[in-house]
């Protein structure tokens, strides 16, 4: 049947319905039977109510993407396991207030069987990941591009308050075999540059001449992206101070607080509009590849 196609992962195997069918399209040497479009079109009948003239030649366009994509999603080794789909196909039957044999069944009773919506789940589900895979370099959103969405949606104004800080980390480098007694020393190194550490323009060229000390600059980070640990320790840091040291892997640790600021935030609103950004620019980028796809496949309509 059509899943066995469009997973085209593997060889194909028909039913005595589907066998009795006849070929409308063949895609690359892959075939598009009656029975597949028909029931693509019942599909989107039931789910977008669409006219039957018009769901069938949706449907036809339809799977004859689907074939170029499971072709592609083959030749680069992109698949989807059966678990994942049948998760998918239960998630949708909860959103309906069904179980997953009751959405079965309900589509069944329409004429559909539940393997044409796992087909175009599993379809779906491929063909994001190889799209993410081929293009992950060309999709950066940058958080000016969050923040312009977020003004022209109005979304800006937000009444949790978080903290933004600008950090550089000071690292007191111990070996990992190091003695008790150079980590205390080195301790002491670093507290004695945090009595002297007044402004991160001055502090920083301090820690720079030291012996065995790297200075990183962090860059800014908001509140809620930190560890828990690391807010402690930077709560009570004035602008332009060090934390207290810290031992971690790389030796003792500490930071200086350059910039601190109270800001407006939410970071589950930044996330679904990062999101959303990515979705639209990974939709643009997945119809420039169909489109590439088909004027190199050969397609042959009967």
């Amino acid at each position: 049947m059509a899943l066995a196609v469009a997973c085209s992962l593997g060889p194909l195997v028909q039913s005595p319905a589907q066998a009795a069918t006849s070929i409308k399209v063949i895609v690359n040497d892959q075939p598009i039977t009656s029975y597949d479009i028909d029931q693509r079109a019942r599909l989107i009948q039931l789910t977008a109510r669409k006219s039957a003239g018009v769901a069938r030649r949706m449907a036809q366009e339809e799977l004859i993407d689907e074939r170029l994509k499971a072709q592609e999603a083959k030749r680069r080794g992109v698949s989807v396991s059966d678990a994942r789909v049948d998760e998918a196909f239960s998630n949708i039957a909860r959103r309906t207030k069904m179980s997953a044999s009751q959405l079965g069944k309900a589509l069944r009773q329409s004429g559909v069987n539940p393997d044409t919506l796992k087909q175009r789940i599993r379809m779906e589900m491929i063909w994001l990941n190889v799209v993410r895979s081929r293009f992950r370099s060309q999709i950066n959103i940058s958080e000016q591009d969050v923040l312009a969405e977020m003004l022209k949606q109005d979304k800006a104004k937000d009444d949790n308050k978080t903290l933004e800080y600008t950090l550089t980390q000071i690292i007191f480098v111990v070996p990992k075999n190091g003695s008790a007694g150079l980590k205390a020393r080195r301790k002491q190194e670093a507290n004695q540059l945090r009595n002297r550490f007044t402004s991160c323009e001055d502090g920083v060229k301090l820690a720079e001449g030291l012996k065995e000390v790297v200075v990183k600059p962090v860059g800014v980070r908001m509140a809620p992206e930190l560890p828990e640990q690391m807010n402690k320790l930077l709560a009570d840091v004035e602008v332009g101070r060090l934390s207290r040291p810290v031992e971690t892997g790389n030796g003792i640790e500490t930071y200086a607080v350059c910039k601190k600021r109270e800001i407006t935030s939410n970071l589950e609103l930044r996330s679904e509009i990062e999101d959303e950004l990515r979705n639209k620019e990974g939709q643009m980028l997945s119809r420039r590849y169909i489109r590439d796809l088909r004027r190199d496949a050969v397609i042959e309509y009967r």
